[in-house]
């Protein structure tokens, strides 16, 4: 079978990743604050709205991307260029045909927007025009062409269309950051994100045509592979809907209960949480299909010891991202961003940090559940999550009249149906081992990024307790010097720390070549 370079593959793309995810970080940061400071809350609260709502009407990709691109590993394992080109022509369709279903589900949402928004849409906008401006975003993205963005990923080459993004994104900001302040104009605003899939969605297949010229649209599946294709698609769209609801409704949920208000108050606390969430992604993204390669070259005991190698690594970065959070929330938002009048309650703070930590520590579970295809066996997880979500969230916020009450049973599901129950196919069904050796494990990693959250904050609250911009400086010192202090003072010597230093010493400019 052929090897792909993993190594330097997953370099590239974190690279890439991490100056994408930059990018991406800065731009939305600038435009965000201008929309609260020039337009006000409200608009704020739209946009985070309208997002959310194109979320869930992007269910209708019912799983294809991922379920393509595993089918893609083996044939490029095999060097298989036919099936290749076959399996290009068939997403080709399929995402056009996602694309008109997209526009269809949005026109027939576009009636029930006024029960969206609880009384405070800004006076002078008209709710169905903005959508429509939103959705022809993402239907264009599904009509042209980006379905070649299948074809990097599965070559792990992902910083291909990461470069592509970026300058994408860094003209789109610049432009929506130049027009809200000449004009303080939405609808300009908004129109640019449309106009701007064009040329970006341009460039990826003229890199595509660049890079891989042998793979083109011709040729057809064969049966057996379609079958397989559908079969995995089934279980994909619960997958897809389950996690959808647990984070993306949310927000419309505030939004129809507490109004766009509060929306806003929250989706700053969130952006901040969603480019964190980015920044640590960038390891898992960008060894996706390296892990999936690995799967099918390297031995089944080689392939557990790097899976617990890498879950100690990812809840120790999850962990440190959760501790920096929790610290610096506040005289951030206070002192550098927006003021304090946007704050929200301490206590507030602390549950969407663990809301955080609840929805990403478990990401590299779910990574290994993706590269193996492992979705048929937990088909029934995200229904079990989302009616206990949905049910247990509209109860609790009309009974708090708070976000907390959105907030709490999306935690308790990832903590308590989604993580054993992920934990449980993988380690089953991928590596057959015990599922309660490895849950142990688990456990023990996040009662110590717990521990050493608790000790980080209560030494920030105590040695620098205000809001402003020093306090925030101090508190940086202290969270750096904590946190990995208590990590690596308990797990230094653990055979899972030697693992992942040798594997981190690799990627430096003299270390040996990845395996």
């Amino acid at each position: 079978m052929k090897k792909l370079s993993r190594a330097k593959n997953t370099m590239r793309n974190t690279l890439w990743g991490a100056i994408y995810r930059v990018a991406t970080l800065i731009g939305p940061f600038a435009i965000k604050t201008i929309i609260i400071k020039e337009l006000g809350q409200e608009y704020n609260g739209l946009s985070t709205l309208f997002t959310s709502v194109l979320t869930v009407l992007n269910l209708a990709n019912l799983g294809f991307n991922s379920s393509l691109v595993f089918t893609m590993y083996k044939a490029i394992a095999e060097d298989d260029k036919p099936a290749l080109c076959a399996m290009l022509k068939f997403y080709r369709k399929v995402y056009r045909i996602v694309g008109l279903v997209i526009l269809g589900m949005g026109l027939a949402v576009m009636p029930f927007l006024p029960w969206l928004v609880k009384n405070e849409c800004p006076p002078d906008v008209n709710l169905y025009v903005l959508f429509a401006i939103y959705l022809s975003e993402s239907v264009l993205d599904y009509l042209m062409f980006a379905y070649n963005n299948a074809t990097f990923t599965a070559f792990q080459r992902n910083d291909v269309t990461l470069k592509i993004s970026t300058v994408r994104y860094v003209v789109q900001y610049t432009l929506q950051a130049a027009v809200l302040l000449i004009f303080s104009n939405y609808y300009a605003y908004i129109i640019l994100l449309p106009l701007m899939v064009i040329p970006n969605n341009v460039a990826v297949y003229l890199a595509a045509r660049k890079h891989y010229p042998d793979i083109v649209c011709q040729g057809e599946l064969d049966p057996v592979t379609k079958k397989d294709i559908y079969k995995r698609v089934g279980t994909l769209f619960g997958h897809k809907l389950g996690n959808t609801f647990l984070v993306s409704i949310d927000s419309i949920i505030i939004s129809s209960f507490l109004g766009l208000t509060a929306l806003s108050l929250y989706s700053n606390y969130y952006y901040i949480l969603t480019a964190v969430n980015g920044l640590v992604e960038i390891v898992t993204n960008g060894s996706l299909s390296g892990i999936g390669n690995k799967l099918l070259t390297d031995s089944r005991e080689d392939n557990y010891r790097f899976f617990k190698t890498m879950t100690y690594g990812w809840v120790a970065l999850v962990g440190g991202a959760a501790a920096c959070m929790l610290c610096f929330y506040q005289p951030f938002i206070a002192a550098v961003w927006l003021g304090p009048e946007y704050l929200l309650d301490e206590r507030l703070m602390m549950l969407i940090v663990l809301y955080f930590f609840s929805w990403m520590f478990r990401i590299m579970q779910l990574t290994y559940r993706d590269a193996a295809g492992l979705w048929t066996e937990d088909w029934l997880k995200p229904y079990v999550g989302m009616a206990v979500n949905l049910v247990g969230s509209i109860w609790m916020v009309k009974a708090t009249g708070s976000i907390a009450g959105v907030l709490v049973p999306t935690i308790l599901v990832f903590f308590f149906i989604y993580t054993p129950w992920e934990a449980w196919v993988v380690v089953k069904y991928q590596f057959y081992r015990s599922w309660n050796e490895y849950m142990g494990k688990l456990l023990g990693y996040v009662l110590l990024a717990f521990a050493a959250c608790a000790a980080c904050y209560g030494a920030c609250r105590w040695l620098s307790p205000d809001n402003t911009i020093l306090s925030l400086l101090l508190r940086c010192v202290i969270v750096g010097v904590i946190y990995p202090g208590i990590w690596l003072g308990v797990t230094g010597r653990t055979a899972e720390w030697k693992q992942l230093w040798g594997i981190l010493l690799r990627f430096l400019p003299k270390g040996k070549k990845a395996a």
